[in-house]
C-alpha cells in the first residue's frame, strides 16, 4: 500500500466515525479530533497544504476560525483559573484542527461518492438515534402511562439537551432535503420523504424552541429552493405553502406541548419580556450589564463565576456552571472575549452567508441558518455537542463545494 493510499484511509475512517458518532455522544470526537491532527503532522507534504490553504475560498476562512480559537488561547492569559482555561480552549480545538486538516488535505483523496457516503451515514446514525429515543419513550409510556415522556428532555434522556438534538436532526433533515431535491434521478425520493417527514416530527417532539424557530426558517428556505430548483409556477408555491402551514397548525392542535402553552400565551396577550423568555431575560440583563464593564477584552476564558457575579445574582444564573452561561453565543463572546472576540466571530458568520450564497452552497447556508437562530437562546459553541457538530459540517459542507466545483458537471450524481 503507498503512501498516499494508506492517508487517504485513515483520514476517511477517522472522517466516518466522527459522522457517526455525532448523533450520540460527542465523547468520541475528543480522541478522532487530536488523532486528526497527529495524522496531518505525520503526513508532512507542508508545501502542498500551504499552497492548498492559499485559496481563495478557504484561506480566510481558515483563517477566521483559527483566529477565533487564538482568542480562546489569548482568554486564558488574562483570566484567574488558568487551568479551566486551558480546558475550554482544549475543548474548541476543533476550530483550529478541522480547517487545517480538511482545506489542507489532497483533495485526491475523497470523491463526490465518499462525501456523499459521510453525509448518509449521518443520517441513518441520526434516525437510529432518534429510534432509540422514540422506543425508550413508548417503554417509559406503558410503564406510567405519561404522555410527557414523548416529550422534551424525556426524548431525548439518553443523548443530551433537547436544543442540541434538534441541532442535529435539523442537519440531518437538510442533508436529506439536499438528496431528496435530486432523487427523482434514481427513484427513492419517497425513502428521503419518510426520512423528512420522521425528522419533522422529531423536532418537534423536542420541543426546543429556538430549534423549532430553527426548524421553521429552514423549510421555508428548503421550499423556496425545491420550487426555485424545480421550476415551479407561483401558485404551485403558494399552495405547497399553505398546505404545510395548515399541517403544521393541526399537528400543534393535536399535540401542544411546550410550543403550544407559548403560543396560548401569545393568544392571550401576555407578551411580556419573562412570559416568553422566562429566565433568560434575566440572565441576558445581568450578562450584558457585566459585559459592558469588560468591553474592550471581556473576562477571559477561565474564571471563577463569583469573581464576577454575587450571591443575588446566583439565583439568576447558575452558580455550579464551569462558566457563565449567557444562554447567547453572541453575548457569550462578547463577555469573555469582548468587542475584538466579537468582531472575529460576526465576520465568520456573515463571511460564511456570503461564501454560501457565493458558492450556492445550500447546505452551507442552512447550516449557518440553523446555528445562528439557536445561537440566539443557546451558547451553542461552548459545548461540544455544539462546537463538533459545527465544525464537522461547516468544514465539510465547504470541502463538498471545492470538490464539485472540480470535477465535471456530468460526473456529479448522488
Amino acid at each position: 500500500m503507498n503512501q498516499s493510499l494508506l492517508f487517504s484511509r485513515l483520514y476517511y475512517i477517522l472522517f466516518y466515525i466522527s459522522v457517526l458518532s455525532i448523533p450520540f455522544t460527542s465523547l468520541i470526537l475528543f480522541f478522532t479530533t487530536p488523532l486528526l491532527l497527529v495524522l496531518w503532522v505525520i503526513e508532512g507534504r507542508w508545501k502542498d497544504k500551504r499552497n492548498r490553504l492559499k485559496e481563495p475560498r478557504t484561506l480566510i476562512i481558515t483563517g477566521t476560525l483559527i483566529l477565533f480559537w487564538l482568542t480562546g488561547v489569548i482568554g486564558v492569559l488574562y483570566s484567574n483559573d488558568i487551568v479551566k482555561g486551558l480546558m475550554r480552549t482544549y475543548d474548541k480545538l476543533p476550530f483550529l484542527v478541522y480547517p487545517l486538516v480538511f482545506f489542507s488535505i489532497d483533495k485526491a483523496y475523497f470523491t463526490k461518492e465518499k462525501l456523499y457516503r459521510l453525509f448518509k451515514g449521518f443520517i441513518f446514525a441520526t434516525v437510529l438515534m432518534l429510534l432509540i429515543c422514540w422506543g425508550n419513550s413508548v417503554r417509559q409510556y406503558l410503564i406510567s402511562h405519561n404522555t410527557y415522556h414523548f416529550y422534551y428532555v424525556y426524548l431525548s434522556q439518553y443523548f443530551g439537551h433537547p436544543t442540541y438534538c434538534s441541532v442535529k436532526v435539523c442537519i440531518a433533515f437538510i442533508i436529506t432535503f439536499y438528496f431528496f431535491n435530486d432523487s427523482k434521478r434514481n427513484h427513492i425520493w419517497w425513502i428521503w420523504l419518510s426520512f423528512l417527514l420522521f425528522f419533522a416530527a422529531s423536532i418537534y417532539f423536542l420541543q426546543s424552541r429556538g430549534g423549532i424557530l430553527a426548524f421553521i426558517i429552514v423549510l421555508f428556505f428548503s421550499l423556496f429552493y425545491y420550487f426555485y430548483t424545480h421550476q415551479k409556477t407561483i401558485w404551485q408555491v403558494v399552495r405547497g405553502i399553505l398546505i404545510i402551514l395548515l399541517g403544521c397548525v393541526i399537528f400543534i392542535e393535536m399535540f401542544p406541548g411546550r410550543v403550544g402553552a407559548y403560543i396560548q400565551t401569545m393568544n392571550e396577550g401576555q407578551l411580556q419580556s419573562k412570559n416568553i423568555w422566562g429566565a433568560r431575560s434575566e440572565i441576558w440583563s445581568l450578562s450584558y450589564q457585566l459585559a459592558m464593564k469588560h468591553k474592550v477584552l471581556g473576562i477571559g476564558t477561565g474564571y471563577h463565576n463569583n469573581s464576577y457575579l454575587t450571591d443575588s445574582e446566583f439565583t439568576v444564573i447558575d452558580k455550579n456552571s464551569s462558566f457563565i452561561n449567557t444562554h447567547n453565543q453572541y453575548l457569550q463572546t462578547f463577555l469573555e472575549h469582548g468587542i475584538f472576540g466579537l468582531s472575529i466571530f460576526l465576520f465568520l458568520l456573515i463571511y460564511s452567508f456570503y461564501l454560501a450564497i457565493k458558492t450556492k452552497n445550500y447546505l452551507l447556508f442552512m447550516l449557518i441558518t440553523v446555528f445562528n437562530v439557536n445561537m440566539f437562546f443557546e451558547s451553542m459553541l461552548e459545548r461540544s455537542h455544539g462546537i463538533f457538530t459545527f465544525c464537522l459540517f461547516f468544514c465539510l459542507f465547504i470541502l463538498k463545494e471545492i470538490i464539485e466545483s472540480a470535477t465535471p458537471a456530468h460526473l456529479v450524481g448522488h
